[in-house]
């Protein structure tokens, strides 16, 4: 009996050392078969690699980044249960009645090696308009039950137009892993005892590209948005002109104590570069105003220009932010010399030229005939009824 114990347990520390191989075995020689003795399978095993997958961090982002999104992978398999498929045999001699149940054994204790994901590679996926996955699968190895792989690292691009809220993206997991073992040996027969075992051998069945889709939810964060809606302007070259730009907050989150920096370039300057624009809503447009002078020698009419604007403001967390640059578009038109006012103008001009033309005529012909009386008299006292 102490012999037999001794075989057992040679032959139990012989399944230790192929199961702990097994992840090895798989991943020289996955697609190989080593023959036993399909007779000797005494059991089916059900279950297998489970793969989970969480955010690190709050799982928040910004739009307009490319974001770092890290994901750790977790093991959760479970045996489900196991199906017993041939009986020890009870006749013949007691030497191949152990070895059977050895080699059953065997197989039994290396139900948890189905549960070991090998190969693990993960590829996270997008099919949100606006969120791209930058990088491609990421290997994670292999994965024994309960174990949590380190941080896979994902860049992903928001763009600036993606809504706040909740977007779920996929991560692709594909894997082997073991599904059942098979063993054959001989028995080292010492006068009807079991003295060993030789020529150990090992079957093994694996789940090929066993793959998983997992769903990965990330969250875009609100935020402040600032469009220009409407630029009006009144610029000359003759004089300092006024530029009004209306901005609308087209964002979740509203912002505060807002004010509109303009930056000028040459032909443009104003000494009034800043307006305050105060707590702005989501939705809600105010408009900023600047005095603009525009240099006549290096403008270029009908030039359409772009001047630079920025919004400060504060976040909803008390932070200090700064919104893109947003380009006021304007254009200088060159003054045609008639225009409305000049016109009156020149008409005042032709009738005071031509009242004082004909007050000298006049004057000088009733100075001539010895007329005593001035321009415009007779006008005059039609004008007071007669009356001098």
């Amino acid at each position: 009996m102490a012999t037999i114990k001794k075989c057992i347990t040679a032959a139990l520390l012989a399944m230790l050392v192929l199961s702990a191989a097994a992840p090895t075995v798989l991943g020289a020689a996955a697609n190989q078969t080593y023959y036993g003795s399909l007779s000797s399978n005494y059991y089916s095993f059900y279950g297998g690699p489970d793969i989970h997958v969480n955010v690190q961090g709050n799982g928040e982002y910004s739009r307009g980044q490319t974001a770092t999104v890290p994901l750790a992978l977790s093991n959760h398999g479970v045996i489900e249960g196991f199906k017993s498929e041939n009986d020890v045999k009870k006749n013949g001699n007691n030497v191949d009645i152990i070895l059977n149940a050895t080699l059953q054994q065997m197989e039994l204790e290396n139900i948890n090696t189905i549960l070991t994901a090998v190969g693990v590679v993960a590829t996270l996926e997008s099919d949100v308009s606006g969120i791209t996955v930058k990088t491609g699968p990421q290997e994670a190895g292999s994965m024994s039950s309960g174990a949590i792989s380190n941080p896979l690292s994902y860049s992903v691009d928001i763009q600036k137009d993606v809504p706040a809220g909740e977007y779920e993206l996929t991560l692709n997991v594909t894997y082997k892993h073991l599904r059942n073992v098979i063993y054959d040996a001989d028995a080292i027969d010492n006068n009807g005892s079991l003295a060993g075992i030789r020529n150990l051998n090992a079957s093994y069945w694996y789940n090929e590209d066993v793959s998983q889709k997992i769903p990965v939810t990330i969250k875009v964060k609100e935020a402040t948005k600032f469009e220009i809606v409407n630029v009006e302007q009144s610029l000359s070259a003759k004089s300092d002109g006024m530029l009004y730009v209306t901005y609308q907050n087209n964002g979740e989150e509203q912002a505060k104590s807002a004010y509109v920096r303009l930056s000028t370039a040459t032909p443009f300057s104003t000494t009034d570069d800043q307006s305050y624009l105060g707590t702005v809503n989501p939705g809600e447009e105010v408009t900023a105003a600047f005095k603009i002078s525009v240099d006549e020698d290096s403008v270029i009419y009908d030039k359409l220009y772009a001047i630079n604007s920025e919004i400060l403001y504060e976040d909803n967390y008390g932070h200090q932010q700064i919104s893109d640059s947003l380009k006021v578009e304007v254009q200088v038109e060159e003054t045609p010399f008639w225009t409305p006012v000049t016109i009156i103008i020149a008409i005042i001009v032709v009738i005071v030229l031509l009242v004082a033309g004909y007050y000298i005529v006049m004057s000088r012909k009733y100075k001539k005939e010895g007329i005593d009386k001035k321009p415009f008299d007779d006008l005059r006292e039609k004008l007071s009824g007669g009356k001098k």
